[in-house]
């Protein structure tokens, strides 16, 4: 219910609602090409080309991030937009979501969030049944970063490629698909420092106050299919699909089945936005002498 009640009127009301969705590492924006045909202009889509990705230039050597960064990239075109915002992430592009979500700038303005398996490790961190799976995350990223270091590109990609999306993905890639994923490679130590440099993440996720749809796949990785579960117990306005045949890139592989799902729960969340409305003050009449009051708490009370 406190999603019903708020002090303060909702933000752009009665504009045109958005969907931002955001990719995968070494995705882009075309990504969510389905999602935005199946959009049918209901919603102004964007799908925004996270940095270093898509349209915008390459990282020509690695380096570290936070994921505070990654979500400033693109400030300059959620400010742009004129409505309410849902955002739909996957993967990196989830935990970029989570951050934009759970923080303060677009906090009056976000309806929904949508989940595709985001990579947030820190989630992993408050049980210690957890701890062989956040170790099996770490060491992982860790295999599939220090060659960048040592300027092996294929050997990151290869390794990153097999730890997604299984060790035949490489032979079904064409040499043009190959040598596009290589020249943005080295962006994988920003996006990887990034996730396992954001703390907090179970406390910002109780906190976080939007109707949230949280997907993953049961022929994911561990410890994504477990992230998942914890927020899903976390975040108090949370429903969780699971997909058993699905793998991590479900938002591709699988969007004919979850497309439809995002869309009902952007539109139940925007339906029930519209009855967030303001709290005014009445005017309460002073029982002694029949004046009438305007005290800081006329008209509420619980």
């Amino acid at each position: 219910m406190s999603n019903l009640l708020n002090l303060n009127p909702p933000a752009y009301t009665h504009a045109k609602a958005n969907i931002v969705a955001l990719h995968c590492s070494l995705g882009c924006g075309r990504q969510w090409s389905r999602l935005i045909e199946s959009c049918g202009g209901e919603y102004n889509v964007i799908a925004p080309d996270l940095a270093g990705y898509g349209e915008s230039p390459p990282r020509r050597t690695p380096r570290p991030s936070l994921l505070s960064a990654e979500a400033e990239h693109l400030h300059r075109e959620l400010d742009a937009l004129d409505g309410p915002i849902h955002l739909v992430g996957h993967s990196f592009g989830g935990a970029v979501a989570f951050k934009l979500a759970t923080g303060a700038r677009y906090a009056r303005r976000i309806r929904s969030l949508t989940l595709i398996e985001p990579v947030l490790p820190g989630a992993l961190l408050e049980h210690e049944a957890d701890s062989v799976l956040y170790d099996e995350f770490a060491g992982e990223s860790a295999r599939i970063c220090t060659p960048l270091w040592g300027r092996d590109k294929l050997l990151s990609l290869r390794r990153f490629l097999a730890f997604w999306n299984g060790d035949a993905c490489w032979d079904s890639l064409s040499e043009a698909r190959r040598a596009a994923l290589i020249e943005r490679v080295n962006k994988l130590t920003a996006d990887f420092s990034a996730i396992f440099g954001a703390t907090g993440v179970n406390a910002a996720a109780r906190k976080l106050a939007v109707p949230t749809l949280l997907f993953s796949g049961g022929q994911s990785p561990a410890p994504t299919r477990r992230i998942v579960t914890r927020l899903t117990s976390g975040i108090p306005n949370a429903r969780h699909v699971h997909l058993t045949a699905a793998g991590h890139m479900l938002a591709i592989t699988h969007a004919g089945e979850i497309n439809p799902q995002i869309l009902r729960h952007i539109a139940a969340s925007q339906a029930a936005s519209a009855l967030i409305v303001p709290f005014v003050a009445r005017r309460r009449t002073n029982a002694s002498s029949g004046e009438a009051g305007h005290g800081p708490a006329a008209g509420i009370g619980f």
